[in-house]
């Protein structure tokens, strides 16, 4: 089970945006975006792993992926 500061991934299921910044900070999302994502690893190599939330109408995170990627291009790429 992957972990992030002791918060289960699939616990941010359901939350609306002020709940997400709440537990996780700001970030560099755009906070009317409905596609968020936080770095929860970097290599020093320049890989990096990110955390990709995705609201809903809502304004509920209804999925919760994580991507690991050189180039911010193939993180977009979903």
């Amino acid at each position: 089970m992957i972990l992030i500061n002791k918060i289960q991934y699939t616990n941010l299921l359901g939350k609306n945006k002020q709940e997400i910044i709440e537990i996780l900070g700001e970030g560099i999302s755009y906070y009317p975006d409905n596609y968020w994502f936080y770095d929860i690893k970097k290599y020093w190599w320049g890989k990096k792993k990110a955390l990709l939330l995705i609201f809903g109408k809502d304004g509920c995170v209804k999925a919760v992926n994580t991507k690991t990627y050189y180039f911010i291009s193939s993180v977009i790429h979903v």
